[in-house]
This record gives C-alpha cells, structure tokens and sequence, in this order.
C-alpha cells in the first residue's frame, strides 16, 4: 500500500492551522470551481417568458398613463364647469 504513503503526504491528517489553511483553500478553489460550471452550464432563459414579462410591464405603463389622461380630463371638465 504505497498508494497510502502518498495520500498521507498529500493531505496530512494533524489538526494544525496551516493544515487546515490549505484544506480551506483547496475547498474554496473546488466550490468556486463548481460554481463556475453551474453558471456555464444554465440554461439561458425561456424567450417566451422574457416576452411576456416585457407585455405585461408595457400593458401596464399604457394602463396607467391612460388612467392618468382620464382623470386630468374628468378634473379639466368639472374645474371649466363651473
């Protein structure tokens, strides 16, 4: 078991802070490495949905500015009124 010297080596099995510095580092590495190819391998956002959430903002800005022009119109018509 040769094999078994050489993983002792590698990755030593004391509690001491620089050991434990380098596991924090190869750890660090490996779930920022993880991350990295989860952000690349995502799949890209349905175009449909994009299309929809941009009508529905837009339905709703032409709603408010055609409920705004009503009711300067209603306060134009009662203020002349009288």
């Amino acid at each position: 078991m040769s094999n078994n010297k050489e993983f002792q080596g590698f990755f030593p099995s004391d509690n001491s802070a620089s050991t434990n510095l380098k596991y924090d580092l190869i750890t660090s590495k490996l779930m920022t490495g993880m991350q990295n190819h989860q952000m690349r391998t995502a799949p890209a956002p349905n175009v449909g949905i994009v299309f929809g959430l941009i009508g529905a903002v837009l339905q709703m800005v032409v709603g408010l500015v055609v409920m705004l022009l009503v009711g300067v119109r209603w306060v134009w018509k009662t203020k002349h009124q009288n």
